[in-house]
């Protein structure tokens, strides 16, 4: 009779356990389904949202990818009217036509000076391979951007032969809060090694005066960029970046927010104040990938950057900056969506009447997961907001008191933001992320190795593989 009580006891506590978890979990899906709210659908590969009340206060302005456009969605906030699409800027004839998703029209900022000069500046892959910057001119009374008013403002090579597959291009463009220069992101066009080179511009952030033509160029460098001093390119801020995707800047302080798309490990987010921008910054690809050492080892990559690396790490004028988040590839811990493999930037959000105010949201294009950063407090932690369905994001942006994100699919969605931070259902979400990897630490300081597909050992066990696939016995 007492072993009968004993296991009904048990029986009880463990339907509990069971209710209780299901009715978590099942509540945790809601609050997650009810985060992210599609707005728009139908778009052309869309990869970043602007607004300008001084053409329109009730519109938002997308850049579409591919095949080459900047579209005004007009009433965009209005509940009962059905949203009218505007293309401003049609780009197609320009763009390259080679079948990758990289290349295309990558990034697009108005003038701090819009209401004098009307201009419009783009960055796109053009048909010979190169990434080039131009300005437009918007005509208010078309509200229009005609091919016809373009000038080239900057027009960098790449290495990638005409007509096949070009990667890593960059191509965000901002102009910063403060000083108003214009702000460039190139990739580093899969030569990690071109990353470290300071007379090269692949792997870097340019920043330049485009309003200001010197040198017989359509622009100016500032004189306080600090690899000129090394006889570097005077255009170059900062070096060491991958393949750097939608960063942004603090819109008080001007501080930067960089994501950095990672190659066989680990996906990073750099956050730097805007007082540190002339202090030769080098965010270290490709002598690290995160925080782990990779210059001297296997990675065939980056075999050709040894030298340069040694050289750079031991150059004593060079600030190497570590992530400030990072993450490892899910492919390195063999595990689906538990944080990603594409990190996409990425937004700031100010609101003062809002509990997240002074928060930075960011996601992976490969999970769907979306993090935030309490940037009011020291320790920077990524947690988890929203995660499970495929939303393909490009980018998050902030617009008014709303934060939207695009989608490659074709879609424009809304993050709800909750009204409270519910830690409980949060902490079960997704693990955290910080700047710390302690593994890597542990791999760095014992000098051992992750071998992935991109290895130079992976590739001679492919090959004897297929040699001994071959054999007739």
């Amino acid at each position: 009779m007492s072993i009968n009580i004993k296991l009904n006891k048990l029986t009880i506590v463990l339907l509990l356990k069971i209710i209780i978890f299901t009715n978590f979990f099942s509540v945790a899906g809601e609050v997650n389904k009810n985060i992210i709210e599609k707005k728009i659908e139908g778009i052309n590969f869309p990869v970043q949202i602007l607004k300008n009340e001084l053409i329109s206060k009730n519109s938002i302005f997308v850049l579409e990818h591919k095949p080459g456009a900047i579209i005004e969605i007009e009433n965009f906030y209005e509940k009962n009217v059905e949203p009218r699409i505007n293309t401003v800027l049609n780009l197609e004839s320009l763009v390259t036509e080679v079948d990758n998703w990289e290349p295309g029209v990558m990034g697009f900022a108005f003038s701090p000076f819009f209401k004098k000069d009307k201009l419009i500046f783009v960055t796109y892959s053009n048909k010979n391979n190169q990434l080039v910057l131009s300005k437009f001119s918007y005509n208010p009374e078309t509200k229009k951007a005609p091919l016809s008013s373009e000038k080239k403002i900057l027009v960098i090579d790449r290495y990638h032969p005409i007509g096949e597959q070009d990667d890593h291009v960059g191509g965000t463009i901002k102009f910063h809060p403060i000083d108003n220069n214009l702000y460039l992101a190139s990739g580093d066009n899969r030569r990690p090694d071109l990353s470290q080179d300071v007379n090269k511009f692949y792997g870097k952030i340019l920043r330049i005066n485009p309003f200001l033509a010197e040198n017989g160029k359509n622009y100016s460098s500032i004189k306080e960029n600090p690899f000129v001093k090394i006889n570097g390119e005077p255009e170059i801020l900062f070096i060491g970046l991958r393949n750097p995707w939608s960063f942004s800047f603090d819109e008080e302080t001007g501080d930067i927010y960089i994501p950095d798309i990672g190659s066989e490990y680990i996906e990073e987010l750099n956050i730097v104040k805007y007082s540190e921008f002339n202090d030769f910054l080098n965010f270290g690809w490709s002598c690290y990938e995160g925080t782990y050492e990779i210059y001297h080892k296997h990675y065939e990559d980056v075999s050709k950057s040894s030298k340069l690396c040694k050289s750079n790490i031991n150059n004593k004028k060079f600030k190497f900056v570590k992530p400030s988040i990072q993450y490892l590839h899910d492919s390195i811990i063999n595990a689906d969506y538990i944080y990603g493999n594409s990190i996409t930037g990425g937004a700031l959000y100010k609101n003062s009447s809002s509990i997240w105010n002074n928060h930075y949201f960011f996601g992976d294009l490969v999970s769907s997961n979306i993090w935030f950063v309490d940037m009011k407090k020291k320790q920077k932690i990524g947690i988890n907001l929203s995660y499970g369905e495929d939303l393909g994001l490009t980018s998050i942006v902030q617009i008014d008191d709303k934060l939207l994100a695009t989608s490659y699919m074709g879609m424009i969605y809304q993050i709800n933001l909750p009204e409270k931070k519910i830690f409980e259902n949060l902490v079960y979400n997704k693990p955290f992320i910080t700047k710390d990897l302690p593994a890597m630490k542990f791999i760095n300081e014992n000098n051992h190795t992750i071998y992935t597909h991109g290895s130079g050992f992976y590739k001679l066990l492919k090959k004897i593989r297929y040699y001994l696939d071959l054999l007739p016995f």
